[in-house]
């Protein structure tokens, strides 16, 4: 195995290990929430690899170094942003709880997580979309990933009694997956007010009220779709 005399050639590995700092160090935390930041606040095409070093508190090699390039940098910036929505969604859909519980927690939590993260509204600005469509298979795979969730925990409520029979699972998954994604695409665009969410959560719940109905009335329901 080569190996390097650190001795010999008077290399202090500690001083290198702080000037470019492994992953999942405070030093690479700080610049992909600093990355986050900017891309936000600034959109995309503004936002400069010294104003990311700048908010991070590093050096702008330190970023180079990690990264490559600043597309490179937005492109694992959108993957952890997406990818930590989908980890928060999917705890609430198998934390155990009642279907339209896991449900209604579901989409709050969604509702908070755009509201609360800058980046996704730079993401539908017009000058970020033409960047954001390079990296649409990571938006496109998470939404699937969702829709699969959503459909195993309305199926775990039919075999529980808790969900409607007369409708297929697939179908209720889509509605709900649907309704979910164009709200949550509201709050992040700025169409929706603090005031007017009330109306996404009534909708919502008007929706679950459909899905978790009578247990009576949808195995009625059940049987008259099985005879037609």
């Amino acid at each position: 195995m080569f190996t390097i005399d650190t001795q010999k050639y008077n290399l202090d590995m500690r001083s290198l290990n702080e000037k470019y700092p492994p992953r999942d160090t405070a030093a690479y935390r700080r610049l992909l929430e600093a990355a986050e930041n900017c891309f936000g606040t600034l959109g995309s095409q503004k936002t400069t690899v010294v104003e990311i070093a700048f908010v991070a508190q590093v050096s702008k090699p330190l970023v180079y170094c990690s990264f490559g390039s600043k597309e490179h940098l937005y492109e694992v910036v959108i993957s952890r942003l997406v990818g930590g929505w989908n980890e928060e969604l999917v705890a609430e859909l198998s934390s155990g709880a009642p279907v339209a519980e896991a449900l209604r927690r579901m989409h709050r939590v969604s509702l908070d997580y755009a509201r609360t993260r800058p980046l996704l509204r730079g993401l539908l600005a017009q000058e970020s979309r033409l960047l954001l469509a390079a990296y649409s298979d990571i938006v496109e795979r998470t939404n699937a990933t969702l829709k699969t969730q959503i459909q195993a925990c309305l199926a775990t409520g039919v075999a529980s009694g808790e969900v409607r029979l007369d409708v297929p699972a697939g179908a209720m998954a889509d509605a709900v997956t649907e309704m979910h994604l164009a709200y949550v695409e509201r709050i992040v665009s700025g169409l929706e007010t603090r005031a007017a969410e009330r109306v996404a959560l009534d909708a919502f719940e008007c929706l679950l009220f459909g899905i978790c109905m009578s247990t009576d009335a949808s195995r009625a329901g059940s049987q008259r779709r099985k005879r037609s």
